[in-house]
């Protein structure tokens, strides 16, 4: 009799979550504050000299004489980087501080490009044990389907069509809200353990073992053995199975003890059975080395106490989901096998193999939606009954299908620029290519749409230049556009700068315009009132970034004025649009641009967009917030690699060429 696999699988299930309290979570972290409670913007490593305002604070949080909240502190010293000279600076007022790399030092006038220092000496925090994502689960059990049954594709399609609803009870991540971006940052961060995830994986891994398990496939699984008439061969046949398909399944080679462990899964009795074969297969699928990272380290690392060298199974595991979000193959175990793959030269051979494979484009194209935030767009639908939204759409009343038409064309458009143009991160906010597939897209656009095969069409010259000016990150599913919310994207997603709080009771909804009132003058009028404790980050640091693309309305169509509307969506009038702003990229550079093509060449030239994507990819990769002060020898390679004409497909190879990314710290 084969014994109970619920019994197995939910005992595993109890330890899953014991396993995760064991291995600890990351720290909470509050905006301007390190992971432990330090201030994150001074000393070494940390980002004083990029771009920091004139006065601004030595870091933490602190009130400035208006009340507003300052994250730049308020002692009113500049603060210096490791190395760097102090200055006295005035009293801190902007409310936002930068963060990036350690500056040159903090003069209280703004520094080179920000960079990151890396000391071998400081340890990096310790890792948390951390889960696969529901992607990298399900891509490892498709593969792990496709090796067991040696890609026989009847037999792939039938088990694969008998997992479907058990694929379907798995849970999403969701972009995980942290105390650093409340929006939600990446999916790779949603370490959460319900009682759904170990149910999805109970169901899944029984549904796998019945299916596996079949009259038809299970030789093709197990063996000959497993099917003959001798009873002879049982044990040794059992032993062989769990042995190999053990390996695969865990990514690393099981010792006697797995293999004693697995066996009594299957019973008391060697009998070829496959219900107890059925067993096995499940309880394998939901052990903690199946669904989490399990990592015990190899060598230590000379002057890091903590600090370990992974072992080549670990490592491959850990390449292998970052480049592609599934196991090893057959070739990267075979390296880990023979531990070539600790060999340098090997690691980078296969750092290239792998990066040629279309599965390298699929996960840089997951980073790029956590990213950009591709999600949060609205349902441009949602309001075509309301008069206002009516009249001002016009002609182009949105469909339901305008929504995803959006987004696959900012995804279009880093996936071109990445992969097919090889460009540079500097290109990415110039290039005036279209991706919109749309018919209706292009036509807010203004051009015909792309059919995703020829060169794509291009924009109105110098009209619509960069990522920033698609129709994603201006339409609103409202008539009015949301400038706030456009400086805040920029500043904390594309230049990494840190923002205080809102004071209680400020309000989130977009502003309602008066009918004879411009978005931008009704969001000065609210935000920017001198002697408020809104103006102190909203009239220099957050509004401007978004008034230089209000040439662009609710819907991304281009405009030079806005058409204004009553309440019954009667128009009253039009009034020209304003896009001249000082939108302080650096805090200190109080320039005065035109609007959106000179914003993107303020971004290009400040060398923030570099230190921050690096941050961002940190981020995913690692599935924690980046420390800047602890984290440099990780960040500095890749900000490094991005500058100066790297490619943006660089972000992949460097991330994973660095010391760091081959070791794990242990608390």
């Amino acid at each position: 009799m084969a014994p109970n696999p619920r019994r197995n699988l939910r005992a595993l299930g109890v330890s899953l979550a014991l396993g995760v309290a064991a291995g600890g979570c990351v720290g909470k972290v509050t905006e301007g504050v390190g992971p432990d409670g330090s201030p994150a913007a001074n000393g070494s490593g940390a980002a004083t000299g990029s771009g920091a305002t004139t006065g601004s604070g030595t870091g933490g949080s602190g009130t400035n004489g208006a009340g507003a909240t300052s994250s730049g502190g308020s002692s009113g010293k500049a603060s210096s980087s490791s190395g760097g000279s102090s200055s006295s600076g005035g009293n801190g007022t902007s409310g936002a501080s930068s963060s990036g790399g350690d500056g040159t030092g903090g003069s209280g006038t703004t520094a080179a490009p920000p960079t990151f220092a890396c000391d071998d000496s400081v340890a990096p925090p310790a890792a948390s044990l951390r889960r696969l994502t529901m992607t990298e689960y399900q891509n490892s059990v498709a593969d792990l389907i496709a090796w067991t049954l040696a890609g026989d594709a009847a037999s792939i399609e039938s088990v694969t069509s008998a997992l479907a609803p058990a694929l379907a009870d798995l849970p999403a991540d969701v972009r995980q809200a942290v105390p650093q971006d409340l929006h939600g940052a990446y999916r790779r961060m949603d370490q959460t353990l319900q009682q759904e995830h170990v149910d999805g994986a109970y169901e899944l891994g029984t549904a796998l073992g019945t299916a596996l398990t079949q009259a038809s496939v299970i030789g093709k699984v197990v063996g000959s053995c497993a099917t003959d008439s001798s009873s002879s061969n049982d044990a040794a046949c059992l032993d062989a199975f769990i042995q190999k398909f053990g390996a695969r399944a865990l990514r690393h080679p099981l010792s006697a003890d797995d293999v004693t462990f697995y066996e009594s899964v299957y019973g008391s009795s060697t009998t070829a059975d496959p219900r107890a074969y059925a067993d096995v297969i499940g309880v394998l699928l939901n052990a903690p080395e199946a669904m989490y990272f399990v990592e015990h380290g190899d060598k230590p690392v000379s002057g890091q106490t903590g600090v370990y060298e992974l072992s080549p199974y670990e490592l491959a595991s850990r390449l292998s989901y970052q480049l592609w979000q599934t196991a090893p193959d057959d070739e990267l175990l075979a390296k880990a096998g023979d531990a070539s793959l600790l060999d340098d030269a090997t690691y980078a051979a296969e750092v290239t193999r792998m990066l040629a494979d279309p599965r390298a484009r699929e996960t840089l194209g997951d980073f790029f939606e956590d990213w950009t935030k591709v999600q949060d767009l609205p349902a441009l639908d949602a309001k075509n009954s309301d008069p206002v939204f009516k009249a001002f759409a016009g002609s182009d009343l949105p469909n339901a299908s305008l929504r995803q038409a959006m987004i696959d064309d900012v995804l279009g458009l880093l996936d071109y620029q990445t992969w097919t143009a090889s460009s540079t991160l500097g290109e990415l906010f110039t290039t005036e290519l279209s991706f919109a597939k749309d018919d209706r897209l292009a036509k807010l656009y203004g051009i015909g749409s792309w059919d995703g095969k020829s060169t794509p069409p291009s924009l109105p010259a110098g009209q619509r230049p960069g990522l920033l000016t698609r129709a994603l990150f201006l339409s609103t599913g409202s008539p009015n556009t949301r400038p706030i919310m456009k400086g805040v994207f920029i500043r904390k997603s594309i230049l990494c700068d840190e923002l205080g709080d809102p004071p209680p009771g400020a309000n989130a909804m977009p502003p309602v315009l008066g009918p004879d009132m411009t978005t931008r003058e009704s969001v000065e009028a609210i935000t920017e009132m001198d002697g408020t404790v809104c103006a102190g980050c909203h009239k220099a640091y957050i509004n401007p970034l978004g008034y230089a693309t209000e040439d662009f309305d609710a819907l991304g169509r281009f405009r030079s004025a806005q058409v204004l509307f009553d309440d019954q969506g009667k128009q009253t009038g039009t009034k020209p649009i304003d896009t001249s702003t000082a939108p302080h990229v650096n805090f200190d550079d109080a320039t005065t641009i035109a609007g959106a093509p000179e914003l993107m060449q303020l971004l290009n030239e400040s060398g923030k967009v570099e230190a921050c994507l690096a941050r961002n990819f940190f981020r995913f990769t690692y599935a924690r917030w980046d420390d800047p002060a602890a984290d440099g020898c990780a960040l500095e390679p890749v900000r490094q690699a991005l500058s100066g004409g790297g490619k943006l497909q660089d972000l992949l190879s460097a991330t994973v060429l660095t010391s760091t990314f081959r070791r794990r710290a242990f608390q």
